[in-house]
């Protein structure tokens, strides 16, 4: 059986949500959609190029009504251009905040 490389502490949920996010330092705020999430992390893709080391706030919307949506901040940790316009961006989430 091959070993496996993900040596990551949390194992991930696939999530693809509409979410928004918000330079806190700016007040810019940008759209994503989550692609998979973790009790330490998130990966997204969004239009807007962001900057590996800065910091967002986030709001990830459930696709179950009944499920509050996730705030939390992030720092980003890489960024990577998948298509013309689109990138991968990861992200660890540095705290929750309330609704």
């Amino acid at each position: 059986m091959p070993e496996s490389t993900d040596h990551r502490k949390f194992s991930r949920s696939t999530t693809e949500c509409n979410m928004v996010f918000t330079h806190p330092s700016t007040g810019a705020k940008g759209t994503a959609i989550s692609l998979n999430l973790s009790a330490a992390g998130i990966l997204f893709k969004t239009h807007e190029k962001l900057t590996q080391g800065c910091s967002l706030e986030i709001s990830v919307q459930s696709v179950n009504p009944n499920t509050p949506p996730l705030n939390a901040i992030v720092e980003i940790n890489r960024v990577t251009p998948i298509e013309d316009n689109l990138y991968e961006i990861a992200a660890t989430i540095e705290g929750i905040k309330g609704v």
